[in-house]
């Protein structure tokens, strides 16, 4: 049976129009659709204050079966694949880390349809902090 697929992502990657509104809110809406489709579990990092790790590229947390488990990083030019044990406990720890001052999942996805909303109608998403805070 395979794991569940977690995708943590920085909220300025939907906050920032990387493409134009109408782009923006149909790639996002699309995001949304295939999370609610169960094709993966997203989490969003609200913005805050210094650099979280694990932003700078890509990092993948791979588990196998009757195998160790393996991290593999990518950034602009190059992938690494890391395979010490001790070495994949501590981005595991730090990635646990990470998803725990993470959004839940329901309110990740929340945040998500409403970036896709304001990009539809033209306006910069509001952050987290200013959309859903008492």
């Amino acid at each position: 049976m395979p794991s569940e697929h977690k995708t943590l992502v920085h909220e300025s990657v939907i906050r920032q129009p990387l493409l134009g509104c109408d782009d923006m809110a149909e790639q996002l809406a699309h995001v949304a659709d295939v999370a609610r489709r169960g094709g993966f579990v997203p989490q969003i990092l609200p913005s805050g204050p210094g650099a979280p790790p694990f932003t700078s590229g890509t990092t993948k947390l791979m588990e196998f079966v009757g195998a160790p488990p393996v991290v593999y990083t990518e950034s602009m030019y190059t992938g690494h694949a890391v395979e010490d044990v001790a070495t994949v406990v501590q981005y595991r720890k730090a990635y646990d880390r990470l998803r725990a001052a993470a959004l839940p999942p329901e309110l990740s996805l929340r945040l998500i349809e409403s970036a896709a909303e304001d990009h539809r109608n033209g306006k910069r998403p509001r952050s987290f902090a200013s959309r859903f805070a008492a």
